[in-house]
């Protein structure tokens, strides 16, 4: 008599518990599917940014004509003579009749990357030259059947890919972050003698000017932005962009700091009065312009220590010089009075901007003064014992401090009652690798850890949360792969590691235990972000490579154009009967795809008995709404339901468990989720 068992997809990887012991709907093997609230999703792509349209943006419009005199060629700009709309020719004109020959061509164009409105009846042109004459209004997606759809949308998304370029310059990309709305990265100049910021823009990569600066003391008179200032010797003039105080006042004829300059005309001297509108000092040394030293490894974080909601500004290091503020147009460079004035990470907690040292210094602003570093005005400096590896700000209401081989806690709200509380000192956090998922979560030398608070303020309790996998991490080490870092994903409620061998883990805390599966990349990041927007809260998930290049996790179907190689290893599953043989005659895997979705499945029995072979690997596509179709053995596979998509797989196994593989390889699909299995059965006798 045939059965049906029913199996949900849920658990995650496992590679510790007895194979007889494993839940059915948890992972024994796989890679580039992660943990998803309906069961396992296939990784979504990642894609390059520059500030151009992003490929998976693309689209493509069709505009019908007629009067053709000349033919619009493949990658032609064609411009609308009347409307000024403009478009990237995806294919050669199509002629459906006339000639251009005979002026009375007719067909229609393919553009992509369109702006404005194309207008019925005006002239299309290439470099100012009439070609037709639109015959119709341009319609997006308006292929007349599904293949031209897709060959015309994949074509849009390959061109628009292809504009795309890397950072100028040399070495790797040092940083990436989103700030406003836009996104800026960094990498050194072509002689690697100095680092350089870079804007995302509508035409590519765009170097920032970061502007003059000019010491002074003896201030006398308060400056203001904006202000023309003058030197009384030189007789150089420049505008004020920031007056920063950094010691004294203005009241006592003491105050001291910098100006950041910009249009400067001449040289400002040393010990020349230098005056505005409102504002007096005497300067201490000439202007110099700012610059970036060259290497390093950038951290960031956006706030706002001034209130006023136009003042959210973003603030960086780099390990390698002075710590940094950016408002999108002024660049402050922070000095703290360090002789090695060199913070390797940034954070802000109790409105204090907070820099770590080499050597294990913590080191912060006074509050709410990220430009004052005076321990007279409230500023301060922690000994940690060690290198810091990481700061994670406000965490109910403490900072966490990471070394090499410590986790600390530092608990109360100045330097007027700071408490630096040990939390463990038998192993820290490796570099890069700490973030805030609800709560502190990060990777130390036996896997990932997570600090939980507990109902005792400023009190945490530590939790391994990678046991179900630790076999992966002692592979990792034997082989020498080290960790990159990780980023959360707060749409996903997700952490993810990446590690030197361009592999990384993603564990989900959707679900209580916390889901693991594992990803590989088609490069190996050299930084890892996960920013947000302030336009609309958007999280922006970005990497840089060896090469220069900036890419956007989940973004797009496709890693970067190549497709995604994934499969999914589900545990044997002895469906409650461990010692019975059962013939397995069928498997039904309930997904939810994109319009098509291509799948492959193959089973084997018996924890892969060379007895009893594995089912023959069958391929097959799941329509959106659930119909599929064997591409392989057209005949064994059947329409399913409309409501959810069914892959149904003809079985011819017999043995004590069954474990499915389930492998997907492409490029443009919208990633699947897989929900569960229904395996259809009959009982034979006990394994004896």
């Amino acid at each position: 008599m045939i059965q049906t068992q029913y199996f949900a997809l849920i658990g995650g990887l496992d590679l510790t518990t007895p194979a007889i012991q494993v839940p059915p709907g948890r992972a024994i093997a796989g890679v580039n599917y992660e943990p998803h609230p309906a069961g396992y999703q296939r990784v979504d792509g990642y894609e390059r940014r520059d500030g151009r349209p992003r490929p998976s943006k693309a689209s493509y419009w069709v505009i019908q004509f007629d009067a053709g005199q000349a033919a619009i060629a493949e990658d032609d700009t064609v411009t609308g003579a009347t409307s000024g709309a403009s478009g990237r020719a995806v294919i050669d004109a199509v002629v459906e009749s006339g000639s251009y020959g005979g002026s009375d061509a007719a067909g229609y164009v393919v553009l992509t990357n369109v702006s404005g409105t194309f207008q019925d009846n005006e002239n299309l042109q290439v470099s100012a030259a009439t070609k037709v004459v639109a015959d119709g209004v341009a319609v997006e997606r308006g292929a007349g059947n599904d293949t031209d759809d897709a060959t015309w949308i994949q074509s849009a998304i390959e061109k628009a890919r292809a504009d795309i370029d890397a950072l100028p310059g040399s070495g790797p990309v040092r940083g990436a972050w989103a700030y406003g709305s836009d996104i800026y990265a960094f990498r050194d100049n072509s002689g690697g003698t100095a680092g350089v910021m870079h804007k995302a823009t509508a035409s590519g990569w765009s170097a920032v000017d970061l502007g003059r600066e000019i010491a002074f003391d003896a201030g006398t008179a308060e400056f203001f932005e904006a202000e023309t200032l003058t030197g009384g010797t030189s007789g150089a003039t420049a505008t004020i962009k920031r007056v920063v105080k950094e010691s004294g006042g203005w009241s006592g004829s003491d105050a001291a700091g910098r100006l950041i300059l910009a249009s400067v005309t001449g040289t400002f001297q040393d010990n020349e009065t230098i005056t505005s509108a409102s504002g007096s000092a005497t300067s201490d040394g000439a202007d110099a312009a700012i610059t970036l030293p060259a290497g390093g490894r950038y951290d960031f974080r956006n706030h706002n220590f001034y209130g006023a909601s136009d003042l959210f500004r973003m603030y960086g290091c780099n390990g390698e010089g002075r710590g940094f503020e950016f408002d999108g147009t002024v660049f402050v460079p922070i000095d703290t009075g360090m002789v090695e004035d060199k913070p390797i990470r940034v954070e802000v907690h109790r409105n204090h901007l907070f820099f770590g040292f080499r050597g294990g210094s913590l080191q912060h602003s006074s509050t709410g003064e990220p430009y004052v570093w005076s321990p007279i005005t409230g500023a301060g400096e922690i000994g940690i014992g060690e290198d810091i590896s990481d700061l994670l700000g406000s965490v109910a209401g403490a900072l966490i401090v990471f070394g090499d081989n410590k986790v600390a806690t530092l608990v109360g709200d100045d330097s007027a009652n700071w408490v630096l509380n040990i939390l463990a000192e038998d192993a820290g956090a490796a570099a890069w690798t700490g973030q805030m998922i609800g709560t502190p979560i990060y990777l130390d030398r036996l896997g990932v850890r997570s600090a939980t608070t507990t109902d005792r303020f400023g009190n945490f309790l530590l939790g391994t949360l990678t046991q179900l996998v630790e076999p992966l991490f002692r592979a990792k080490r034997a082989a020498g792969v080290t960790p990159i870092g990780a980023i959360r994903v707060r749409a996903k409620d997700q952490y993810r590691l990446y590690w030197s061998d361009g592999t990384g883990m993603t564990i989900y805390f959707g679900r209580e235990p916390a889901e693991i599966l594992l990803f590989k990349l088609d490069f190996v990041p050299t930084c890892l972000y996960s920013a947000q927007t302030d336009t609309d809260g958007a999280e922006v998930l970005l990497a840089g490579d060896a090469d220069g290049m900036v890419y956007e996790f989940d973004a797009g179907t496709s890693f970067d154009g190549e497709p995604v190689p994934a499969f999914l290893r589900l545990a044997f599953n002895h469906l409650g009967s461990p010692s019975q043989k059962q013939r397995f005659t069928k498997a039904t895997v309930e997904m939810d795809g994109g319009p098509s979705t291509t799948l492959g499945l193959t089973a084997e029995f018996s924890y892969g008995d060379p007895d009893q072979p594995p089912s023959i690997e069958q391929t097959f596509d799941v329509a959106g709404g659930g119909g599929f179709w064997d591409e392989m053995i057209w005949d064994q596979f059947y329409w399913s339901s409309p409501v959810e998509g069914q892959a149904e797989a003809p079985l011819d196994g017999i043995g004590r468990n069954v474990s499915l593989t389930l492998i997907s390889n492409a490029t443009y699909e919208q990633p699947h989720v897989l929900s569960g299995v229904i395996f259809n059965f009959s009982n034979r006798g006990i394994v004896r």
